[in-house]
């Protein structure tokens, strides 16, 4: 059988080193299991390695075989979380493509839970997206991993601005009938505070990502609970008529704009994982579904935790990762 000549090895055609080769957009079925509940994800898997200038090219081969054979080993034993099946992932490549310095591998997958809704808290499911992100570089003979995992979600925010606008106009026309409702200006103020105030309201998504310390350092119901938070109000898909009097009362008491939303979500975090390494990343998007515009607002932040504790003059725990 005569050998096929391995065209990848040859010299490149050009001496330019790459960042980043590899596949995207490979769909395969995983199965997690965390926070003693399993999960079944269809994520779309990216793996990439960086090619030195001397290779014409990658063997993508070996990228695939790798995908390939991991998943077929968590086919039989799933594995505890999404960011280790990552870094198994990026570690893998990097053994396989041992003319590579760096590895990278993410993966993005919609996620249904049980969650309770209502007054009547009714168990119903909900939808978000997880993510999760695997970097691999080799250092000193040895391969070192971060792994990162997070989550999107969506809620309702209420526009301040236009509810201040609502509450100026209000008060205006209540003090030109002061005299007929025989109200005074306290019983005015107190008419406004009590009553939720209208503005424009709008679909907001918020997406955090984590840097692990370690496996199942963080679940994904926190995150979600960390977003769903730092709204106005929660979103559900099914609102009975109290449920939904009860969503829109509760948002326009609780205005905020999209910047007011990604502060309380860097804040709720820097409390909630407080006790994490300081060098820990923590990245924070989120995006407002413009309802009386024809675009969308967006605003993120991406600081270690030790920077943000800094800032909100939260005591740093000085561990690193």
């Amino acid at each position: 059988m005569v050998e096929l000549p391995d065209v990848q090895n040859q010299e490149a055609l050009l001496p330019l080193g790459l960042d980043k080769v590899g596949l995207i957009g490979i769909v395969k079925r995983v199965k997690i299991t965390r926070d003693n509940e399993e999960f079944i994800l269809l994520p779309s898997i990216s793996a990439f390695i960086d090619l030195p200038k001397n290779m014409r090219g990658i063997h993508m081969s070996r990228s695939i075989e790798t995908i390939e054979g991991i998943i077929e080993e968590i086919s039989y034993r799933p594995v505890g979380s999404i960011e280790s099946f990552c870094e198994k992932l990026v570690k893998t490549l990097l053994e396989k493509h041992d003319y590579a310095s760096r590895a990278s591998v993410t993966m993005e997958s919609p996620l249904v839970l049980d969650v309770r809704s209502g007054e009547t808290e009714v168990k119903r499911q909900k939808t978000y997206r997880v993510y999760a992100e695997g970097m691999g570089e080799r250092k000193n003979g040895e391969i070192v991993t971060r792994t990162f995992l997070g989550v999107s979600g969506e809620g309702m925010t209420v526009c301040p601005c236009g509810q201040e606008i609502t509450r100026d106009y209000s008060k205006t026309m209540l003090r030109k009938r002061a005299r007929e409702f025989n109200i005074n200006e306290e019983t005015i103020d107190k008419i406004l505070n009590l009553i939720p105030i209208a503005s424009h309201s709008q679909r907001c998504r918020a997406k955090i990502m984590i840097e692990m310390p370690n496996e199942n350092a963080v679940s994904i119901k926190e995150l979600t609970r960390i977003i769903e938070e730092s709204m106005s109000g929660v979103t559900q898909d099914v609102l009975k008529r109290p449920d939904e009097a009860r969503l829109i009362r509760i948002a326009h008491l609780n205005p905020k704009f999209i910047e007011d939303t990604a502060r309380q979500i860097i804040y709720r975090s820097a409390h909630k994982f407080k006790d994490f390494p300081d060098n820990m990343e923590i990245s924070v998007e989120v995006e407002s579904m413009e309802s009386v515009h024809g675009y969308n607002a967006f605003a993120k932040k991406t600081a270690t935790l030790g920077e943000i504790k800094e800032t909100l003059g939260l005591e740093t725990s000085k561990k690193e990762l």
